[in-house]
């Protein structure tokens, strides 16, 4: 699982123009396996055509402006609530389901395995999860995301996950 690999912060650097990130430029992130090793690199927007080969996932993001205020991730009990609360509608399945593949990765919350084909009543795949502070089980449809929903789907995840942090 990806989660138990160590892939390192932001270099706060461009890899193709050996130049420093501006703050407010947008910037892509991609992991490379090296052998036993993951390297992250970080590319300007600019410099940025296709992941490069080899790469085993990428990703965007955007440096943060000087003097903005810092963000942290919401509680764990709070992105569960978030979860359940998203409820089932069929618009809101794609951000329901990166969240709980996100509250997978940090171990918030674990699949069961109820049934190797689980479905809904309309016959959607169904993950079944148990959330790990109480033993409470939440059943997520599964979605297929495209490319064109990614940046949307990135941003109200990132909105939905952190809040400014208090002083």
């Amino acid at each position: 699982m990806l989660a138990d690999f160590k892939v390192n912060r932001c270099s706060r650097r461009c890899y193709a123009l050996s130049r420093p990130l501006r703050d407010g430029e947008w910037f892509y992130s991609v992991v490379i396996e090296d052998g036993e090793e993951l390297i992250r690199r970080d590319y300007s927007a600019e410099a940025w055509t296709q992941p490069p080969e080899g790469s085993i996932g990428w990703w965007k993001g955007r440096m943060p402006l000087a003097g903005s205020r810092k963000l942290v991730l919401a509680p764990d009990p709070v992105l569960v609530d978030l979860l359940r609360g998203l409820g089932d509608a069929v618009e809101r399945r794609p951000l329901r389901y990166l969240l709980a593949l996100t509250l997978l990765r940090r171990r918030v919350v674990t699949s069961v395995d109820a049934s190797p084909n689980a479905s809904s009543p309309a016959g959607e795949k169904v993950v079944r999860l148990r959330v790990n502070a109480d033993g409470s089980e939440v059943d997520v449809v599964t979605c297929p995301i495209s490319r064109s929903q990614t940046d949307e789907l990135q941003a109200a995840l990132q909105e939905l996950m952190y809040c400014e942090a208090s002083e």
